[in-house]
Protein backbone atom coordinates (compact mmCIF):
# COMPACT_ATOMS: atom_id res chain seq x y z
CA UNK A 1 0.00 0.00 0.00
CA UNK A 2 1.25 3.61 -1.09
CA UNK A 3 1.59 5.87 1.53
CA UNK A 4 -0.32 9.37 0.78
CA UNK A 5 2.24 12.13 -0.06
CA UNK A 6 1.50 14.98 2.39
CA UNK A 7 0.82 18.37 1.00
CA UNK A 8 4.20 20.17 1.22
CA UNK A 9 1.89 23.59 2.04
CA UNK A 10 0.50 21.48 5.09
CA UNK A 11 3.39 19.95 6.68
CA UNK A 12 4.30 21.80 10.25
CA UNK A 13 7.24 23.06 9.30
CA UNK A 14 5.77 24.83 6.04
CA UNK A 15 2.21 25.75 8.75
CA UNK A 16 4.36 27.53 11.68
CA UNK A 17 6.98 29.25 9.10
CA UNK A 18 4.13 31.29 7.87
CA UNK A 19 2.18 31.86 11.03
CA UNK A 20 5.76 33.11 12.81
CA UNK A 21 5.41 36.12 14.52
CA UNK A 22 8.32 37.56 14.01
CA UNK A 23 7.76 40.61 16.67
CA UNK A 24 8.13 37.71 19.37
CA UNK A 25 11.73 37.39 18.52
CA UNK A 26 14.16 37.92 22.31
CA UNK A 27 14.58 41.16 22.46
CA UNK A 28 18.27 40.42 23.37
CA UNK A 29 18.61 39.03 19.62
CA UNK A 30 16.62 41.98 18.03
CA UNK A 31 19.28 44.41 20.00
CA UNK A 32 22.45 42.24 18.95
CA UNK A 33 21.31 42.63 14.81
CA UNK A 34 20.47 46.25 15.31
CA UNK A 35 24.32 46.41 16.46
CA UNK A 36 25.08 45.13 13.03
CA UNK A 37 23.34 47.74 11.37
CA UNK A 38 26.27 50.42 10.44
CA UNK A 39 24.21 52.21 7.96
CA UNK A 40 21.65 54.68 9.98
CA UNK A 41 19.06 54.24 7.17
CA UNK A 42 19.14 50.51 7.30
CA UNK A 43 18.12 50.70 11.01
CA UNK A 44 15.53 53.18 10.31
CA UNK A 45 13.60 50.37 8.56
CA UNK A 46 14.61 48.05 11.23
CA UNK A 47 13.20 50.14 13.90
CA UNK A 48 9.89 50.87 12.00
CA UNK A 49 9.03 47.07 11.32
CA UNK A 50 7.04 47.02 14.76
CA UNK A 51 7.33 48.79 18.32
CA UNK A 52 8.76 45.16 19.65
CA UNK A 53 11.76 45.66 17.34
CA UNK A 54 11.53 49.30 17.59
CA UNK A 55 12.10 49.16 21.26
CA UNK A 56 14.45 46.57 21.73
CA UNK A 57 17.13 48.54 19.02
CA UNK A 58 19.74 50.63 19.51
CA UNK A 59 18.39 54.58 18.56
CA UNK A 60 18.98 56.72 15.52
CA UNK A 61 22.08 58.53 16.11
CA UNK A 62 21.77 62.18 17.43
CA UNK A 63 22.77 64.32 14.66
CA UNK A 64 22.84 67.39 16.85
CA UNK A 65 26.93 67.63 16.64
CA UNK A 66 28.82 70.92 17.13
CA UNK A 67 32.15 71.98 14.97
CA UNK A 68 34.95 74.42 17.13
CA UNK A 69 35.64 77.16 15.74
CA UNK A 70 39.54 77.01 15.55
CA UNK A 71 40.40 80.00 17.48
CA UNK A 72 39.26 81.06 20.93
CA UNK A 73 36.91 84.03 21.23
CA UNK A 74 38.34 87.00 22.57
CA UNK A 75 34.82 87.45 24.93
CA UNK A 76 36.10 85.26 28.14
CA UNK A 77 38.19 82.78 26.50
CA UNK A 78 35.96 81.06 25.12
CA UNK A 79 35.62 78.70 22.41
CA UNK A 80 32.69 79.44 19.80
CA UNK A 81 30.82 76.44 17.81
CA UNK A 82 28.79 75.49 14.98
CA UNK A 83 26.24 73.35 14.64
CA UNK A 84 26.77 70.86 11.94
CA UNK A 85 24.53 69.43 9.04
CA UNK A 86 24.27 65.96 7.88
CA UNK A 87 24.96 65.96 4.17
CA UNK A 88 24.24 62.83 2.20
CA UNK A 89 24.19 60.78 -1.45
CA UNK A 90 21.65 58.37 -2.00
CA UNK A 91 21.19 55.85 -5.22
CA UNK A 92 16.97 55.47 -5.82
CA UNK A 93 16.76 52.31 -7.45
CA UNK A 94 13.50 51.29 -9.11
CA UNK A 95 12.63 47.98 -10.84
CA UNK A 96 13.64 48.29 -14.31
CA UNK A 97 14.44 52.35 -14.81
CA UNK A 98 17.26 54.32 -14.45
CA UNK A 99 18.16 55.07 -11.04
CA UNK A 100 18.60 58.38 -9.86
CA UNK A 101 21.66 59.93 -7.32
CA UNK A 102 20.45 63.14 -5.11
CA UNK A 103 22.13 64.44 -2.41
CA UNK A 104 20.20 65.84 0.54
CA UNK A 105 20.89 67.69 3.92
CA UNK A 106 19.53 67.32 7.03
CA UNK A 107 19.70 69.94 9.89
CA UNK A 108 19.45 69.84 13.78
CA UNK A 109 16.17 70.51 13.50
CA UNK A 110 15.51 67.23 11.47
CA UNK A 111 14.56 69.51 8.60
CA UNK A 112 15.10 68.13 5.53
CA UNK A 113 16.45 69.90 1.80
CA UNK A 114 17.36 68.10 -1.66
CA UNK A 115 20.67 69.61 -2.82
CA UNK A 116 22.37 70.38 -5.95
CA UNK A 117 24.28 67.01 -6.34
CA UNK A 118 27.08 68.48 -8.78
CA UNK A 119 27.45 71.64 -6.70
CA UNK A 120 28.95 72.57 -3.10
CA UNK A 121 28.34 74.69 -0.57
CA UNK A 122 24.71 75.89 -1.38
CA UNK A 123 22.54 74.39 1.59
CA UNK A 124 20.98 77.55 2.12
CA UNK A 125 19.31 77.59 -1.60
CA UNK A 126 17.99 74.10 -1.77
CA UNK A 127 16.26 72.68 -5.18
CA UNK A 128 12.44 72.66 -5.27
CA UNK A 129 11.40 69.61 -5.52
CA UNK A 130 7.11 69.40 -5.29
CA UNK A 131 7.11 65.95 -4.42
CA UNK A 132 7.94 63.39 -0.94
CA UNK A 133 10.01 60.00 -1.19
CA UNK A 134 9.05 57.81 0.74
CA UNK A 135 12.47 55.42 1.25
CA UNK A 136 10.61 53.17 3.04
CA UNK A 137 8.88 52.41 -0.52
CA UNK A 138 12.02 52.34 -2.25
CA UNK A 139 15.50 50.97 -2.89
CA UNK A 140 17.96 52.90 -1.55
CA UNK A 141 21.46 53.07 -1.50
CA UNK A 142 23.77 55.25 1.19
CA UNK A 143 26.49 56.13 -0.76
CA UNK A 144 28.26 58.16 1.58
CA UNK A 145 28.51 61.14 3.70
CA UNK A 146 29.85 64.01 5.54
CA UNK A 147 28.91 66.83 7.64
CA UNK A 148 28.26 70.98 6.82
CA UNK A 149 27.69 74.07 9.05
CA UNK A 150 24.43 76.03 7.23
CA UNK A 151 25.42 79.23 5.17
CA UNK A 152 23.79 81.08 7.64
CA UNK A 153 25.73 80.43 10.29
CA UNK A 154 28.81 81.45 8.81
CA UNK A 155 29.60 85.37 8.70
CA UNK A 156 30.82 87.27 5.91
CA UNK A 157 34.14 87.75 7.49
CA UNK A 158 34.25 84.53 8.98
CA UNK A 159 36.85 82.94 6.39
CA UNK A 160 37.98 80.49 8.88
CA UNK A 161 35.29 77.89 8.46
CA UNK A 162 35.63 73.78 7.98
CA UNK A 163 36.40 72.49 4.82
CA UNK A 164 35.31 68.95 5.42
CA UNK A 165 33.94 67.05 8.66
CA UNK A 166 33.74 63.81 9.05
CA UNK A 167 31.45 61.97 11.70
CA UNK A 168 31.41 58.63 12.78
CA UNK A 169 29.08 57.35 15.14
CA UNK A 170 30.43 54.21 17.24
CA UNK A 171 27.23 52.03 18.23
CA UNK A 172 26.33 53.31 21.80
CA UNK A 173 29.31 55.41 21.90
CA UNK A 174 30.04 58.88 21.23
CA UNK A 175 30.84 59.64 17.68
CA UNK A 176 34.21 60.46 16.15
CA UNK A 177 34.50 63.90 14.51
CA UNK A 178 37.85 65.34 12.41
CA UNK A 179 37.64 68.14 10.17
CA UNK A 180 39.80 70.58 8.12
CA UNK A 181 39.81 74.00 7.97
CA UNK A 182 40.07 76.48 4.94
CA UNK A 183 42.46 78.97 6.16
CA UNK A 184 46.22 80.24 5.01
CA UNK A 185 47.16 77.68 7.50
CA UNK A 186 45.63 74.57 7.52
CA UNK A 187 44.49 73.30 10.95
CA UNK A 188 42.73 69.49 11.61
CA UNK A 189 40.07 69.28 14.82
CA UNK A 190 40.11 66.19 16.48
CA UNK A 191 37.21 65.21 19.25
CA UNK A 192 37.72 61.27 20.00
CA UNK A 193 34.74 58.86 21.06
CA UNK A 194 33.33 59.88 24.55
CA UNK A 195 35.85 63.12 25.17
CA UNK A 196 34.77 66.39 26.04
CA UNK A 197 38.16 67.84 25.06
CA UNK A 198 39.01 69.07 21.31
CA UNK A 199 42.26 68.18 19.79
CA UNK A 200 43.28 71.00 17.64
CA UNK A 201 46.75 70.36 15.30
CA UNK A 202 47.11 73.60 13.41
CA UNK A 203 50.32 75.24 11.39
CA UNK A 204 49.86 71.93 9.19
CA UNK A 205 53.25 71.40 7.26
CA UNK A 206 51.01 70.35 4.10
CA UNK A 207 47.77 70.84 2.87
CA UNK A 208 45.38 68.40 4.19
CA UNK A 209 41.72 68.52 1.86
CA UNK A 210 40.15 64.48 2.08
CA UNK A 211 39.46 62.88 5.47
CA UNK A 212 38.44 59.05 5.65
CA UNK A 213 37.38 57.17 8.81
CA UNK A 214 38.51 53.37 7.28
CA UNK A 215 38.54 50.52 9.61
CA UNK A 216 38.25 52.73 12.91
CA UNK A 217 41.28 54.99 11.90
CA UNK A 218 41.09 58.49 10.33
CA UNK A 219 42.99 59.16 7.26
CA UNK A 220 43.68 62.44 5.55
CA UNK A 221 44.92 62.11 2.05
CA UNK A 222 43.94 64.30 -1.01
CA UNK A 223 41.96 61.94 -2.59
CA UNK A 224 41.09 59.33 -0.75
CA UNK A 225 38.02 57.30 -0.86
CA UNK A 226 36.86 53.86 0.56
CA UNK A 227 36.09 51.47 -2.25
CA UNK A 228 34.45 47.81 -1.22
CA UNK A 229 36.13 47.64 2.34
CA UNK A 230 40.03 48.88 0.10
CA UNK A 231 41.13 52.26 1.11
CA UNK A 232 42.17 53.91 -2.44
CA UNK A 233 44.10 57.14 -2.88
CA UNK A 234 43.67 59.24 -6.52
CA UNK A 235 46.75 61.04 -7.45
CA UNK A 236 46.56 63.67 -10.09
CA UNK A 237 48.97 64.83 -11.87
CA UNK A 238 48.49 68.26 -14.24
CA UNK A 239 50.35 67.92 -17.33
CA UNK A 240 50.96 71.68 -18.17
CA UNK A 241 51.25 73.42 -21.26
CA UNK A 242 48.60 71.81 -22.83
CA UNK A 243 45.23 72.89 -24.25
CA UNK A 244 42.14 70.89 -23.20
CA UNK A 245 41.80 68.34 -25.34
CA UNK A 246 40.59 65.24 -23.22
CA UNK A 247 44.25 63.52 -23.72
CA UNK A 248 47.16 64.65 -22.68
CA UNK A 249 45.91 67.36 -19.94
CA UNK A 250 46.68 65.14 -16.89
CA UNK A 251 47.59 61.85 -15.59
CA UNK A 252 45.53 60.10 -13.04
CA UNK A 253 46.81 56.87 -10.92
CA UNK A 254 45.17 54.75 -8.57
CA UNK A 255 46.63 53.54 -5.54
CA UNK A 256 45.47 50.60 -3.07
CA UNK A 257 46.44 50.63 0.93
CA UNK A 258 47.88 47.25 1.62
CA UNK A 259 47.15 46.97 5.10
CA UNK A 260 49.82 44.16 5.22
CA UNK A 261 52.80 46.00 4.48
CA UNK A 262 51.57 49.54 5.28
CA UNK A 263 52.27 50.99 2.25
CA UNK A 264 50.35 52.21 -1.04
CA UNK A 265 50.27 49.69 -3.74
CA UNK A 266 49.55 50.15 -7.49
CA UNK A 267 46.08 49.14 -8.51
CA UNK A 268 45.95 48.77 -12.30
CA UNK A 269 41.82 48.89 -12.96
CA UNK A 270 38.87 49.37 -10.60
CA UNK A 271 36.83 46.83 -12.71
CA UNK A 272 33.28 47.50 -12.19
CA UNK A 273 33.57 50.65 -9.55
CA UNK A 274 33.27 53.97 -10.35
CA UNK A 275 34.59 56.53 -7.86
CA UNK A 276 33.32 59.93 -6.93
CA UNK A 277 35.50 62.80 -5.70
CA UNK A 278 34.27 65.77 -4.48
CA UNK A 279 35.23 68.70 -2.38
CA UNK A 280 32.65 67.42 0.18
CA UNK A 281 31.99 63.61 0.46
CA UNK A 282 33.77 60.93 -1.66
CA UNK A 283 31.96 57.23 -2.25
CA UNK A 284 32.06 54.58 -4.89
CA UNK A 285 29.71 52.31 -6.34
CA UNK A 286 29.69 49.38 -8.90
CA UNK A 287 28.55 50.42 -12.38
CA UNK A 288 25.90 47.66 -11.99
CA UNK A 289 24.03 49.44 -9.39
CA UNK A 290 24.47 52.88 -11.22
CA UNK A 291 23.31 50.71 -14.68
CA UNK A 292 25.89 52.38 -16.43
CA UNK A 293 27.54 50.53 -19.50
CA UNK A 294 30.98 50.47 -17.51
CA UNK A 295 33.00 51.30 -14.83
CA UNK A 296 36.77 51.75 -14.19
CA UNK A 297 36.57 55.86 -14.15
CA UNK A 298 35.95 58.72 -11.68
CA UNK A 299 33.69 61.07 -11.62
CA UNK A 300 34.23 64.60 -9.93
CA UNK A 301 31.83 66.59 -8.37
CA UNK A 302 31.46 68.92 -5.89
CA UNK A 303 33.34 71.56 -8.60
CA UNK A 304 36.14 69.69 -7.44
CA UNK A 305 37.67 69.71 -10.95
CA UNK A 306 38.02 73.55 -11.09
CA UNK A 307 41.31 73.98 -10.72
CA UNK A 308 41.75 71.85 -13.88
CA UNK A 309 39.01 73.15 -15.57
CA UNK A 310 38.81 73.52 -19.32
CA UNK A 311 36.40 75.74 -21.08
CA UNK A 312 33.60 73.10 -21.90
CA UNK A 313 33.50 71.90 -18.25
CA UNK A 314 30.39 73.43 -17.04
CA UNK A 315 30.67 73.29 -13.29
CA UNK A 316 34.45 71.93 -12.98
CA UNK A 317 32.34 68.29 -13.16
CA UNK A 318 34.02 65.75 -15.62
CA UNK A 319 34.65 61.89 -16.36
CA UNK A 320 38.27 60.35 -16.32
CA UNK A 321 38.27 57.14 -18.11
CA UNK A 322 40.81 54.97 -16.60
CA UNK A 323 40.98 52.80 -19.71
CA UNK A 324 41.22 55.43 -22.41
CA UNK A 325 42.86 57.92 -20.55
CA UNK A 326 40.81 60.61 -21.56
CA UNK A 327 39.13 63.68 -19.35
CA UNK A 328 35.83 64.37 -20.85
CA UNK A 329 32.99 66.94 -19.08
CA UNK A 330 30.08 65.02 -17.37
CA UNK A 331 27.61 66.50 -19.45
CA UNK A 332 29.32 64.92 -22.84
CA UNK A 333 28.75 61.59 -21.18
CA UNK A 334 25.12 60.65 -20.49
CA UNK A 335 25.20 57.56 -19.03
CA UNK A 336 26.76 59.56 -15.85
CA UNK A 337 25.02 63.07 -16.41
CA UNK A 338 21.39 61.35 -16.31
CA UNK A 339 22.43 59.81 -13.38
CA UNK A 340 22.41 63.42 -11.24
CA UNK A 341 19.66 66.04 -12.78
CA UNK A 342 17.43 66.82 -14.07
CA UNK A 343 15.39 63.68 -11.91
CA UNK A 344 13.81 60.57 -14.42
CA UNK A 345 10.08 60.81 -15.31
CA UNK A 346 9.27 57.86 -12.82
CA UNK A 347 10.01 60.23 -9.84
CA UNK A 348 6.83 62.06 -10.57
CA UNK A 349 4.96 59.11 -10.68
CA UNK A 350 5.89 56.98 -7.68
CA UNK A 351 6.41 59.89 -5.27
CA UNK A 352 3.28 61.90 -3.43
CA UNK A 353 2.82 65.39 -3.26
CA UNK A 354 3.49 67.62 -0.65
Amino acid sequence: MKKKKENPQNTPTATSMAESDWSSLPKELLHLISQRLDVELDLIRFRSTCSTWRSSSLPIPNLTLKFPHPYQSSINNTTQFHSLSKRSFFLIKPPLQRPWLIKITQNPNGKTKLLHPLLSYQSSHPLHFPHALDFSELYVLELGNDYIIDSEQILPCDYVYPEKIVAVTCKEKGPLVIGTFISTKKSVSLKTNGDEIWCVITDMSINLVDICVFKGRPYMIDGIVESEGALLRVDIYECLGFDYSGKDVLRINVFRFDEKECKWADLMSLGDRVLFLGNGCSFSASASDLCVSKGNCVIFIDDAFLNFNGKNMQYGNCVFDLDQGKLSPLSDCPDYFNLFWPPAEWIGECCVPK
